[in-house]
């Protein structure tokens, strides 16, 4: 299921507000309208149900 994401300006900074599937909401505040959006984009995609990455190894 996708998420609804709202971008909003207060007090000269950008927020961005995610409701979640269980009602329940999240917020980021950023610097600029460009990485609000920008986050919401990544954010709010849906879940595919792959399983989670293996983190990577050392280098």
């Amino acid at each position: 299921m996708s998420q609804q994401a709202n971008v909003t300006k207060e007090n000269d900074v950008w927020v961005l507000r995610i409701e979640k599937d269980n009602g329940k909401q999240q917020e980021y505040r950023c610097a600029t309208e460009n990485q609000a959006r920008q986050l919401a984009m990544i954010l709010s995609r849906p879940d595919t149900g792959g399983p989670p990455r293996q983190p990577a190894g050392p280098r």
